[in-house]
Protein backbone atom coordinates (compact mmCIF):
# COMPACT_ATOMS: atom_id res chain seq x y z
CA UNK A 1 0.00 0.00 0.00
CA UNK A 2 1.06 3.10 -0.65
CA UNK A 3 2.50 5.56 1.47
CA UNK A 4 2.11 8.82 0.34
CA UNK A 5 -1.13 9.33 -1.93
CA UNK A 6 -2.75 12.88 -2.82
CA UNK A 7 -5.61 13.31 -5.09
CA UNK A 8 -5.06 15.67 -7.53
CA UNK A 9 -8.32 17.98 -7.72
CA UNK A 10 -7.38 18.89 -4.02
CA UNK A 11 -4.02 20.86 -4.82
CA UNK A 12 -4.84 24.06 -6.46
CA UNK A 13 -2.45 26.90 -7.04
CA UNK A 14 -1.59 27.36 -3.56
CA UNK A 15 -0.09 24.32 -3.29
CA UNK A 16 -0.52 21.34 -0.78
CA UNK A 17 2.45 20.10 1.80
CA UNK A 18 3.85 16.88 2.66
CA UNK A 19 5.50 16.32 5.88
CA UNK A 20 6.44 12.82 6.93
CA UNK A 21 8.31 10.21 8.14
CA UNK A 22 9.77 6.92 6.19
CA UNK A 23 9.81 3.87 8.13
CA UNK A 24 12.10 1.80 7.93
CA UNK A 25 9.65 -0.77 6.65
CA UNK A 26 8.77 1.12 3.84
CA UNK A 27 12.66 1.24 3.04
CA UNK A 28 13.01 -2.01 3.20
CA UNK A 29 10.26 -2.94 0.56
CA UNK A 30 11.55 0.08 -1.40
CA UNK A 31 14.73 -0.38 -1.33
CA UNK A 32 15.28 -4.62 -0.73
CA UNK A 33 16.47 -5.24 -4.32
CA UNK A 34 19.21 -2.67 -4.59
CA UNK A 35 21.17 -3.74 -1.55
CA UNK A 36 20.69 -1.11 0.55
CA UNK A 37 19.63 -1.46 4.60
CA UNK A 38 17.81 1.36 6.60
CA UNK A 39 19.18 2.17 9.90
CA UNK A 40 16.38 4.48 10.85
CA UNK A 41 13.35 6.15 9.49
CA UNK A 42 13.88 8.84 6.46
CA UNK A 43 12.13 11.53 6.36
CA UNK A 44 10.91 13.82 3.28
CA UNK A 45 8.87 17.40 2.67
CA UNK A 46 7.14 18.24 -0.22
CA UNK A 47 5.28 20.40 -1.94
CA UNK A 48 2.48 19.94 -4.54
CA UNK A 49 1.28 23.08 -6.64
CA UNK A 50 -0.49 23.87 -9.78
CA UNK A 51 1.47 25.38 -12.40
CA UNK A 52 -1.48 27.31 -13.71
CA UNK A 53 -2.26 25.45 -16.89
CA UNK A 54 -5.49 23.45 -16.66
CA UNK A 55 -8.25 23.50 -14.29
CA UNK A 56 -9.30 20.31 -12.06
CA UNK A 57 -7.27 17.35 -12.45
CA UNK A 58 -6.47 18.28 -16.10
CA UNK A 59 -3.75 20.61 -15.24
CA UNK A 60 0.22 20.32 -14.52
CA UNK A 61 1.17 19.67 -11.40
CA UNK A 62 4.88 20.68 -9.73
CA UNK A 63 6.63 18.73 -7.25
CA UNK A 64 9.33 19.87 -5.08
CA UNK A 65 10.55 17.91 -1.83
CA UNK A 66 13.64 16.71 0.06
CA UNK A 67 14.40 13.41 1.04
CA UNK A 68 17.06 12.03 3.93
CA UNK A 69 17.70 8.58 4.46
CA UNK A 70 20.54 7.08 6.80
CA UNK A 71 21.24 3.30 4.51
CA UNK A 72 24.17 1.27 4.39
CA UNK A 73 25.39 -0.82 1.65
CA UNK A 74 27.95 -3.45 0.75
CA UNK A 75 31.73 -1.81 0.13
CA UNK A 76 32.41 -2.36 -3.20
CA UNK A 77 35.87 -4.02 -2.50
CA UNK A 78 35.44 -6.02 0.95
CA UNK A 79 31.90 -6.06 0.80
CA UNK A 80 31.51 -4.48 4.39
CA UNK A 81 28.58 -1.85 5.27
CA UNK A 82 29.23 0.95 3.98
CA UNK A 83 27.13 4.53 5.20
CA UNK A 84 24.77 6.20 2.68
CA UNK A 85 23.79 9.40 3.79
CA UNK A 86 20.81 10.14 1.15
CA UNK A 87 19.93 14.33 1.43
CA UNK A 88 18.13 13.94 -2.35
CA UNK A 89 16.16 16.94 -3.67
CA UNK A 90 13.68 16.72 -6.49
CA UNK A 91 11.85 18.79 -8.85
CA UNK A 92 9.14 17.15 -10.99
CA UNK A 93 6.98 18.42 -13.60
CA UNK A 94 3.96 16.15 -13.57
CA UNK A 95 1.27 15.49 -16.30
CA UNK A 96 -1.87 13.22 -16.54
CA UNK A 97 -0.80 10.22 -18.33
CA UNK A 98 -3.34 10.57 -20.86
CA UNK A 99 -2.16 14.08 -22.23
CA UNK A 100 1.17 13.67 -21.15
CA UNK A 101 3.15 15.60 -23.50
CA UNK A 102 6.85 16.57 -23.21
CA UNK A 103 7.27 20.76 -22.94
CA UNK A 104 7.67 22.78 -25.86
CA UNK A 105 11.51 23.87 -25.92
CA UNK A 106 14.27 22.43 -24.69
CA UNK A 107 14.06 21.83 -21.18
CA UNK A 108 16.85 22.61 -18.80
CA UNK A 109 17.54 18.94 -16.72
CA UNK A 110 18.60 18.98 -13.29
CA UNK A 111 22.42 18.38 -12.19
CA UNK A 112 21.44 14.46 -12.14
CA UNK A 113 21.19 14.15 -8.50
CA UNK A 114 17.50 15.57 -9.06
CA UNK A 115 19.25 18.72 -7.49
CA UNK A 116 18.47 21.91 -8.90
CA UNK A 117 20.80 24.78 -10.77
CA UNK A 118 22.88 26.86 -8.05
CA UNK A 119 21.74 30.01 -6.86
CA UNK A 120 22.54 32.56 -4.42
CA UNK A 121 19.05 32.66 -2.94
CA UNK A 122 17.56 29.26 -3.66
CA UNK A 123 15.21 28.70 -1.24
CA UNK A 124 13.62 31.55 -2.61
CA UNK A 125 13.93 30.26 -6.19
CA UNK A 126 10.59 29.32 -7.98
CA UNK A 127 10.70 26.46 -10.20
CA UNK A 128 9.25 27.24 -14.22
CA UNK A 129 7.22 23.93 -15.74
CA UNK A 130 10.66 24.11 -18.59
CA UNK A 131 13.37 23.35 -15.10
CA UNK A 132 12.16 19.96 -14.35
CA UNK A 133 12.14 16.94 -14.86
CA UNK A 134 9.09 15.39 -16.54
CA UNK A 135 6.94 12.64 -15.32
CA UNK A 136 2.83 11.48 -15.19
CA UNK A 137 0.57 10.73 -12.87
CA UNK A 138 -2.71 8.43 -13.70
CA UNK A 139 -5.10 11.84 -13.74
CA UNK A 140 -6.64 11.32 -10.36
CA UNK A 141 -4.20 10.41 -7.89
CA UNK A 142 -0.47 11.15 -7.49
CA UNK A 143 1.57 8.60 -5.32
CA UNK A 144 4.71 9.84 -4.01
CA UNK A 145 5.92 6.57 -3.06
CA UNK A 146 8.03 5.88 -6.51
CA UNK A 147 9.32 9.14 -6.77
CA UNK A 148 11.01 9.15 -3.94
CA UNK A 149 12.04 6.18 -4.17
CA UNK A 150 14.13 7.30 -7.70
CA UNK A 151 15.36 10.19 -5.92
CA UNK A 152 17.18 8.16 -3.34
CA UNK A 153 18.62 5.87 -5.57
CA UNK A 154 20.01 8.94 -7.71
CA UNK A 155 22.21 9.29 -3.91
CA UNK A 156 23.68 5.91 -4.10
CA UNK A 157 27.19 5.59 -5.80
CA UNK A 158 27.47 3.50 -8.53
CA UNK A 159 30.94 2.49 -6.60
CA UNK A 160 30.94 2.67 -3.07
CA UNK A 161 33.62 2.52 -0.94
CA UNK A 162 33.70 2.13 3.12
CA UNK A 163 37.17 4.11 2.98
CA UNK A 164 38.86 4.99 -0.35
CA UNK A 165 42.06 3.19 1.27
CA UNK A 166 39.64 0.08 0.98
CA UNK A 167 42.07 -3.08 0.66
CA UNK A 168 39.23 -5.30 -0.47
CA UNK A 169 39.04 -8.97 0.73
CA UNK A 170 42.10 -10.46 1.44
CA UNK A 171 42.78 -14.41 1.38
CA UNK A 172 43.02 -14.63 5.08
CA UNK A 173 39.59 -12.57 5.56
CA UNK A 174 38.62 -15.42 2.91
CA UNK A 175 39.72 -18.07 5.39
CA UNK A 176 37.87 -16.86 8.70
CA UNK A 177 34.93 -16.68 6.74
CA UNK A 178 34.60 -20.47 6.01
CA UNK A 179 33.10 -22.12 8.55
CA UNK A 180 34.65 -25.49 9.96
CA UNK A 181 33.48 -28.40 8.52
CA UNK A 182 30.68 -30.36 9.86
CA UNK A 183 31.54 -33.32 11.98
CA UNK A 184 29.18 -36.57 11.35
CA UNK A 185 27.38 -37.87 14.48
CA UNK A 186 28.17 -40.98 13.57
CA UNK A 187 31.89 -40.65 13.59
CA UNK A 188 32.01 -39.14 17.25
CA UNK A 189 32.73 -42.60 19.27
CA UNK A 190 35.52 -42.48 17.27
CA UNK A 191 36.79 -39.28 17.36
CA UNK A 192 36.61 -39.20 21.53
CA UNK A 193 38.75 -42.36 20.97
CA UNK A 194 41.20 -41.42 18.75
CA UNK A 195 41.76 -38.53 21.35
CA UNK A 196 41.97 -40.62 24.61
CA UNK A 197 44.70 -42.94 22.40
CA UNK A 198 46.34 -39.53 21.86
CA UNK A 199 46.11 -38.35 25.83
CA UNK A 200 47.60 -41.95 27.07
CA UNK A 201 50.17 -41.95 24.66
CA UNK A 202 51.68 -38.74 25.47
CA UNK A 203 51.38 -39.60 29.27
CA UNK A 204 53.60 -42.51 28.46
CA UNK A 205 56.05 -40.99 27.10
CA UNK A 206 56.21 -38.06 29.07
CA UNK A 207 56.33 -41.12 32.26
CA UNK A 208 58.96 -42.89 30.84
CA UNK A 209 63.07 -42.30 31.06
CA UNK A 210 64.77 -41.38 28.34
CA UNK A 211 67.52 -44.03 27.41
CA UNK A 212 71.09 -43.47 27.14
CA UNK A 213 72.59 -43.12 24.61
CA UNK A 214 75.62 -45.79 24.00
CA UNK A 215 78.86 -44.68 23.88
Amino acid sequence: MPLFTITANDIDTAGRSVDGELPIAWLAAELADADLTAQAPGHVTARLSRTGIGTGSSGEIVLRGRVRAELTTPCARCMDATPVHVDAEMTLLLRPAASAKPPKGDRKKTNGNGKPPAKAEEDEYEFTSEEADFDVYDGETIVLDPFLREAILLEVPNFPLCSDACPGIRPADLERAEPAPAIDPRLAPLNALRERLAAAQDSSAASSPGKKKKE
